[in-house]
Order: structure tokens, then C-alpha cells, then sequence
């Protein structure tokens, strides 16, 4: 289930005239740490992903580009639920240097963007994973029209519709907290570091509770 992306450019106006004289690219980078923490903290950006297994090729990219693997929701080969483990917990072959044959029972995650089954057997995987944006990777030069572009400064879209003012807060909590620079304000980073921890209470809750307003339930934290 893919979602429409949206550049981090696009926060810009929530932000940039707060910190003046800040560089383009250290405002983007807050924005992109701030949408970091608010998806940690709220679990908002799930995924959705069929992938096949086959044979001899036991490992499934399952985020997108320029994201990562927060948490797995759920996951099931060929119908069956998989328990999620940790990479040594599994005993995974390329450990043991034993081929462990049969029915998969486990999921482990095996890089940021990636996952391994064990047994392995060729099948269909699908999960729902909790994503978040990638953190410390830069990628220039692939937009001509725009050469300040990072291609890791993206987020998608409904991230500024629905949570622009949230992530901007977050990105001005990092920005003032930053010393020794005209823009430079510890008292408004702790007003706006605040306000980023309130909304991600609220949206933490939202998520949970669904567009349905579903009673809260306890949740398990897989990976």
C-alpha cells in the first residue's frame, strides 16, 4: 500500500520564518528528525506489503524507498502467523551453518528495510509494519530543478495534511535548542519541544483508537 510522497520543502513555510538566517538544509534535517520521533512515538505511518519468497531467496524488502522498519504489526506466510524474533534468536542458518527446513514459524528483521522467514519455505509473506523515515543518509542530485533537493526528505503526504503543525514544532524544538547561532532559543525549544510531546500523546492515542474510535486496546510491541 503505497502513499503519495510529499518533500519535506513542502514544511518549509511552518518553519523557516521562525528561524531566520537558518540554512535550508538544517531545517530540513530537523523536519526529518522530527517526523523520525513522531513516528516513533505514535506508530502513524503503517505499511502493508505482499512479497514472495522463492527459492534460495529467503530475504523480503518490505519498506519503502527512503524509509525504515519501526515495528511489525502482524505477519503471515502463506496464511499462517509468524512469531516475530529477534535475528540470534531465531538461530538462523547463516549463524548455525544448519539448513532449518519446514513450515515457517518465525520472522526476524534482518536490515532496516528487510526481513528473513525461518524455516524458510517459498510462500507469500504479508505483513503491516509501522515505517519511519530514514535517519542519517543523503542522497543530492537527483532533481536538476531543484539541486538543494535530498531525496531522503520525504515523508508522506498525509504527514503535512493532517500533521504539519506537529512536525514543524518538532523541528523548531531541535532548531532553537541548537546553540550559538542567530536563530538560537532554549526557552521557545522547551515551548515547542512541549507542544511536539503533547501532539504525539494525542496522535498516539488517535492512531490507536483508529478513524473509527475504537475502545483502546493493549497493543504488542513485536520487534
Amino acid at each position: 500500500m503505497a502513499l503519495a510522497d510529499t518533500r519535506l520543502t513542502e514544511f518549509l513555510p511552518l518553519v523557516a520564518h521562525h528561524v531566520p538566517y537558518c540554512p535550508r538544509s538544517t531545517i530540513e534535517r530537523a523536519l526529518r528528525d522530527s517526523a523520525i520521533a513522531f513516528c516513533e512515538s505514535t506508530r502513524i505511518w503503517r505499511h502493508l506489503i505482499t512479497a514472495t519468497l522463492t527459492s534460495g531467496q529467503n530475504v523480503a524488502l518490505v519498506a519503502p524507498e527512503f524509509s525504515v522498519i519501526h515495528e511489525i504489526e502482524h505477519a503471515t506466510h502463506n496464511g499462517n502467523d509468524l512469531i516475530p524474533l529477534g535475528y540470534t534468536d531465531v538461530g538462523p542458518d547463516e549463524l548455525t551453518g544448519q539448513t532449518d527446513t519446514g513450515v515457517p514459524r518465525y520472522i526476524t528483521q534482518i536490515s532496516p528495510d528487510s526481513v528473513a522467514v525461518y524455516p524458510f519455505m517459498p510462500g507469500t509473506l504479508r505483513l503491516s509494519v509501522f515505517l519511519k523515515p530514514t535517519a542519517g543518509r543523503q542522497l543530492y542530485g537527483t532533481d536538476p530543478l531543484d539541486t538543494m533537493h535530498d531525496a531522503y526528505n520525504v515523508v508522506p503526504e498525509f504527514f503535512l495534511t493532517q500533521h504539519g503543525a506537529t512536525i514543524a514544532a518538532g523541528a523548531l524544538a531541535r532548531l532553537f535548542a541548537i546553540t550559538n547561532e542567530a536563530w538560537s532559543d532554549p526557552k521557545l525549544a522547551v515551548f515547542y519541544m512541549q507542544e511536539f510531546d503533547r501532539a504525539c500523546a494525542s496522535g498516539k492515542q488517535r492512531a490507536f483508537k483508529g478513524q473509527q474510535r475504537a475502545p483502546l486496546r493493549t497493543q504488542p510491541r513485536w520487534m
